[in-house]
């Protein structure tokens, strides 16, 4: 599927820097297999840190996961509200 975005603009060299971090923390966070509640926090605070959720940021989640689980999906750690 070829996604056209004629609207997008160049990524700053900050913004650039940004994804690499996400990726890092995605991949580290991955090593088990699995996202603990600690580490989706963490990777939802990178992506919201500038108060906005952009393509680049679900596409660099999106392709990390796919680059490290294959097909697999990792598990989900959830809070139990008792």
């Amino acid at each position: 599927m070829n996604i056209e975005r004629p609207n997008a603009q160049p990524l700053s060299s900050e913004e650039i820097a940004h994804l690499e971090t996400l990726r890092a923390v995605v991949e580290k966070a991955l090593e088990d297999g699995r996202f603990s509640i600690y580490e989706s926090e963490r990777i939802q605070s990178l992506i919201w840190a500038d108060g906005k959720v952009t393509y680049e940021e679900l596409r660099t989640v999106n392709e990390t996961v796919t680059s490290v689980m294959g097909n697999l999906l990792p598990e989900l750690e959830w809070r139990s509200y008792r």
